[in-house]
């Protein structure tokens, strides 16, 4: 038997997700803290 080495179109496909993962979770943090700092000026 011969190890099951992952190819690298998979690596490639994983780095694919999370950094889309990443740009997307910063994006949604963006928008939110923005929407915090409205809030925050309004009560002012």
């Amino acid at each position: 038997m011969y190890p099951n080495y992952p190819s690298p179109l998979e690596h490639l496909a994983a780095f694919a997700i999370v950094l889309a993962a990443g740009v997307l979770g910063t994006a949604i943090m963006g928008k939110y803290l923005d929407k915090v700092r409205e809030d925050a000026a309004a009560r002012n």
